[in-house]
């Protein structure tokens, strides 16, 4: 039994380890894009901006590209939600490969 809770336990850990990894990986790829979106629509502190983004997303899955769409519309900007969605995708990508390194 002994052995049994062991394996439970590390399993556990590595499940909470990749969780925690992919919040990371999530967290400053929206942070990235966040930055991108802020520069286009001529924010004077895009680090604010950022974190009000990536604050957003945690508390609603998926609102910071909601927001995102928002935000170029009422600035008049015409960003297509579709390019939005490509740049995470690249985003995520990139900050994987860099955390993995």
């Amino acid at each position: 039994m002994n052995a049994l809770k062991m394996r439970a336990d590390a399993s556990e850990m590595q499940y909470a380890r990749e969780r925690e990894l992919q919040f990371r990986i999530d967290t400053r790829s929206k942070t990235q894009l966040a930055l991108w979106a802020a520069e286009k629509l001529g924010h004077v502190d895009p680090q604010a901006y950022a974190d009000e983004l990536v604050t957003e997303d945690i508390i609603r899955r998926g609102g910071a590209v909601e927001r995102l769409n928002r935000d170029f519309a009422a600035a008049g900007i015409k960003v297509d939600g579709d390019e939005i969605i490509a740049r995470l995708a690249t985003t995520l990508r990139q900050v994987a490969a860099d955390m993995a390194a």
